[in-house]
Formats: structure tokens, C-alpha cells, sequence
């Protein structure tokens, strides 16, 4: 990697790419925010937008934490696996298309989502619970797993699993697992599974921060962000959905029932797309990544007060520790410990 992206570097950089440097006089640039794991910048200039990413080899955060940059190739692969198969369907999901690869500086160019679509994760840290977002996520999802199990063809770039070793697995489940030794037998048992299996594609983080919402003129939702997509076990998905609306269930508790009602939506929608019953290792799952987003190497931004965090942390332990495997289950246990 001899480039480094920046606002400033930008231009240059673009005005030596064959198929977009037409594009660049006088462009404007932007980091744009959320770069723990790559620098990212909007270019805007004659009519054209981009957005370009690069990943870092050491994310951004004060706690060692060193990635392998060829993570933003497999990103670009990804992306276009899910632009295949969500383009013949009727859903109202897009995927930003792949513009251009640099495999010398380890930069991808993406077109950028429309100018009204806004980050879903603000709208509901804002309180604003739309059951419809919930719904088409976990339809997209179900539809991708679906059709991606069944492509062997599509699966195959996608064998390796150090992105999502070094960016989740390792920050996440080995993390909790030695700081939380009462439950690491559990989190072990988990870790393994998802490191064993190899059913379909997973993205690997499909969260609110990952899904843009366009509602202004039509209805869609934009999917970003594959850098850690690999072939993988389906529960780890959806249990990363899950685990955000909970968590949020809980750190906006007043309104904990419309997160929960979104959470139902979202996992009652990805079943009715996939042909297998992942309920009890989604749950399971979802107890290791809540405990993982309070006390794991990236805990979530927004829940500050000590109180939500062990609200959370008993949460996690619990559906560790006892029967909880199905999500009506999770739900009575989630309001429990808010009530």
C-alpha cells in the first residue's frame, strides 16, 4: 500500500484512474465518520459521486487490534454476490455498485447510496422503530443466505475466515470469553461453531450502522459494509441484527416494546426466506455478541451508564446459562430484567 486516502490525496489519486479521472476536476471530498476499521471519503464532482474505502492495518480504536487489509477485496466481492442476487428480485433492497478495484493501494471505489437515504441505526437510537426497515432487512437477508447456499459457484471466493476472525471472532467471542471465565465454555461452544460452519454467505456485519433507509420519493433499504463476509453459519447474521435492537430495547427502555416488536418482524421475516431452523444457535449466539458489545474490544458507543451495561451483561449470562433458545423466550427474559 503506498497511497494513503485522504481529502487531500484524493483528487490526485482519482485523476490518475482510468474510467473515473473525466470525473474529477474540481471535486469535492469528505471523510466521511464510522473509519474505526478504514478511511473512508465522498467525492462529488461533475455530476458523479463516489465513495471510496481503505482499510487501515490497525483499526482505530485504543486497544491493539491489527487486520489484514485484503479485507476491502473480499468487501468488493461480496458486494457484487449480493447486487446478483438481489437485482432479479422484486425487494426493495439495493447493494451501492462496485465502481472500481486498486489492488496496488488496497482501495475499492463504490457508488454512493441517494442523497435522502439516512442511516437506520439513527433513526432508532432516535426512538424512531419502523417495523417495515425490520421486516425488509430480514427479508433481504433470508432471500441472500437462501439463494447463496444453494450457489456453490458464489460461495467459492469466500472460504477464508481471517477477516472474520480478526475483526469478530478474536475482538469479540476470545475477548468476553477471557474476561468473562464463568461463561467461556458457552462462548467456546459458540466460537466454534461459527468458525466450523460453511452454509452460506454471511456478511458478518449486518447491523443498523450497515442499512440505509430511502423513503423520500420510494421505499428501499441500502445494504453496505461486507469486509468481514465469508462462508459461514447463517446464525451469526441474524443474531447480530438481533442483538442491535435488543440492545437498544434496553438502553431506550420506555420504548423497549416497539425494539422488540422490530426484532420479531426482523427474525419472523428471515424465516419465511430459508428452508432451515437456526432459532436455538441464533439465540445462543446473540448471548455471546451482547455480552461481546459491553465488554468485548468494541463495545457499543452510545450505552454509557453502568446500570445498562450490567442490565445487558445479566442478560447475555442468563441466555448462556439457561434454556433460552427460542426468541419468545429471549423476549420474556429481556423484559424481566427491564421491567
Amino acid at each position: 500500500m503506498s497511497f494513503t486516502l485522504t481529502p487531500d490525496s484524493v483528487e490526485q489519486y482519482l485523476s490518475r484512474r482510468e474510467g473515473v479521472s473525466e470525473d474529477t476536476d474540481g471535486v469535492e471530498a469528505d471523510e466521511l465518520g464510522g473509519g474505526v476499521s478504514n478511511r473512508v471519503v465522498m467525492v462529488r464532482g461533475a455530476g458523479n459521486c463516489l465513495v471510496l474505502k481503505q482499510p487501515r492495518p490497525n483499526l482505530a480504536v485504543e486497544a491493539d487490534w491489527p487486520a489484514d487489509v485484503d479485507r476491502v477485496h473480499n468487501e468488493a466481492a461480496a458486494t457484487r454476490v449480493y447486487g446478483s442476487i438481489l437485482e432479479p428480485t422484486a425487494l426493495p433492497a439495493a447493494v451501492p455498485a462496485v465502481r472500481f478495484e486498486d489492488d496496488e493501494n488496497d482501495v475499492v471505489g463504490f457508488e454512493c447510496a441517494p442523497d435522502d437515504a439516512r442511516m437506520w441505526k439513527a433513526d432508532l437510537l432516535d426512538g424512531r422503530v419502523d417495523v417495515r426497515v425490520a421486516e425488509t432487512v430480514g427479508r433481504v437477508l433470508g432471500a441472500v443466505h437462501d439463494a447463496a447456499a444453494e450457489a456453490p459457484e458464489l460461495l467459492a471466493p469466500f472460504e477464508s475466515k481471517l477477516p472474520f476472525d480478526q475483526l469478530r471472532i478474536d475482538p469479540y467471542h476470545r475477548t468476553v470469553a477471557r474476561r468473562h471465565p464463568d461463561v467461556a465454555e458457552a462462548i467456546e461452544a459458540a466460537t466454534d461453531r461459527a468458525l466450523g460452519s460453511d452454509r452460506t454467505l454471511v456478511h458478518g456485519d449486518y447491523s443498523p450502522k450497515n442499512v440505509l433507509v430511502e423513503d423520500t420519493d420510494r421505499f428501499r433499504v441500502w445494504i453496505l459494509d461486507f469486509e468481514v463476509a465469508h462462508r459461514g453459519g447463517p446464525a451469526f447474521d441474524a443474531a447480530f441484527m438481533l442483538n442491535h435492537l435488543f440492545i437498544k430495547s434496553v438502553y431506550n427502555d420506555d420504548r423497549g416494546a416497539e425494539y422488540r416488536d422490530a426484532a420479531r418482524a426482523f427474525f419472523d421475516a428471515y424465516e419465511e426466506h430459508v428452508a432451515w431452523d437456526i432459532e436455538a444457535e441464533t439465540i445462543e449466539e446473540l448471548g455471546v455478541l451482547m455480552l461481546a458489545r459491553v465488554d468485548g474490544k468494541s463495545p457499543v458507543e452510545y450505552v454509557e451508564r453502568a446500570e445498562t451495561k450490567q442490565t445487558l451483561r445479566r442478560i447475555a449470562k442468563r441466555t448462556l446459562t439457561e434454556p433460552v433458545r427460542k426468541l419468545a423466550a429471549f423476549e420474556t427474559l429481556v423484559r424481566s430484567e427491564t421491567a
